[in-house]
């Protein structure tokens, strides 16, 4: 089954409230096996409404549309459906009765305005509501099941569950979407696009596609069928994935690289130790996130200033007046000082330009060197990270932890 969803709301079409209906009942169908071909946020527009779920119906199974069921004047889903349907809208029984029922638990009577909520197509089936006064409609259109719940969150998530998930769980016959993320860095996403372009072809089964955020590139698998076959698809493409991009994984689903740094750190027993610069504690902060690292995290030193750099990591003077604070060789001296200061297994060190200011030709903004020393000693690398001050401090943050993983990795075969 295929199955468009749309959201009605002035505030959503002018971006005054963030859409989070769509992607809640995506999921929630997809969960069932129903692929989700579109989204459309729509104005309170009885037009542009009734134009959407003609266009829905003709491509597409299962319509669900949140919003526009209110009271008032701009509350325009159901005139919307009447003109798609091509019928008149009429006082429904059950959705008076509802109203009623509503008002007297109250000690009020239905006022003037609610009343246009019992207002429906003559074809159309009503969904109780057990939590507001807005009934949900059901009806079908060119063929396509159209379910209509109200945009308040908890009213749209309680008729979700309980009237319309139950009845296309019925329709779909035990299938669902199985979805499995395999998680990478330190790869271009043009390199990982080649290494399984098979994978990815349009129209396979699984399908696979990517993700990029900060440098992390997630990799999507998912197939859509009964639950046993789905998860042997899904888990034999893993796997592949896996193979191909080797080192570049770090974990699965919500894994962070700081999670796959403090696993290896649980496993080999050892401690770790950062020295930050540009970054600011944001190394040290992602890994003091994780659970039961203070079995493993030492220290963490913010030595923004060279006087810092100095007096707390033992930096060399005349080595940052040579090389300057955001170079090769300060940021192996951050990482050894730090290292030794807090006598840990392993320690980093991060230094660069954040911006906006401060940047050089030959030392642009984004440019940042990390180091990682242990006791087979240290190593170094320099990135270009481009994007605002935050973006940058995050790459690099995501990036000295990738390097932290590897090195851990390294040790391991040593």
């Amino acid at each position: 089954m295929r199955a468009v969803v749309l959201s009605i709301g002035r505030e959503l079409a002018r971006g005054l409230w963030l859409d989070t209906h769509s992607r809640d009942i995506a999921r929630a169908l997809s969960a069932l096996g129903i692929d989700v071909v579109r989204h459309v946020t729509l104005d309170d527009d009885t037009a542009s409404i009734a134009d959407a779920l003609r266009r829905a119906a003709d491509e597409a199974d299962v319509i669900i549309a949140s919003g526009g069921l209110g009271p008032t004047q701009d509350d325009c889903t159901r005139s919307a459906l009447a003109e798609a349907l091509g019928e008149e809208l009429v006082e429904n029984a059950e959705a008076m009765a509802h109203l009623e029922r509503f008002a007297k638990a109250r000690g009020q009577a239905v006022s003037r305005a609610n009343r246009v909520q019992a207002l429906l197509p003559k074809s159309a089936r009503v969904l109780p509501n057990p939590v507001g006064t807005a009934v949900g409609i059901e009806a079908v259109i060119a063929g396509a099941r159209l379910f209509c719940v109200p945009g308040v969150p908890v009213e749209m998530r309680t008729m979700l569950d309980e009237q319309v998930l139950p009845q296309l769980a019925e329709s779909a016959g035990g299938r669902t979407m199985v979805v499995r993320t395999v998680r990478t860095f330190g790869l271009f996403e043009s390199v990982v696009g080649e290494k399984l372009s098979d994978l990815m072809t349009p129209g396979r089964r699984p399908h696979v596609g990517t993700a990029v955020h900060s440098g992390v590139i997630d990799i999507h698998i998912y197939a859509s069928g009964l639950r046993k076959e789905a998860e042997a698809l899904v888990a034999a493409d893993a796997a592949t994935v896996r193979d191909r991009l080797g080192t570049a994984v770090f974990g699965e689903g919500h894994t962070g690289l700081e999670d796959a740094a403090a696993a290896l750190l649980a496993e080999r027993h050892a401690t770790v130790a950062v020295a930050e610069s540009c970054t600011g504690g944001l190394v040290a902060a992602k890994l003091v996130n994780v659970p039961g690292m203070s079995d493993h995290f030492v220290e963490g030193v913010v030595a923004y200033a060279n006087a810092s750099k100095v007096r707390t990591l033992g930096v060399d003077e005349a080595l940052i007046a040579r090389h300057g604070a955001v170079s090769e060789a300060v940021a192996r001296a951050m990482a050894e000082g730090v290292r030794a200061r807090a006598a840990a297994d392993v320690a980093l060190g991060v230094t660069g330009i954040a911006g906006p200011g401060g940047g050089t030709p030959d030392k642009p903004v984004g440019t940042v060197w990390m180091a990682v020393a242990d006791s087979a000693g240290t190593d170094a690398a320099r990135r270009l990270f481009m994007g605002d001050r935050a973006q940058i401090r995050q790459r690099a943050a995501y990036a000295a932890l990738n390097m932290l993983r590897l090195r851990l990795m390294e040790a391991h075969r040593r």
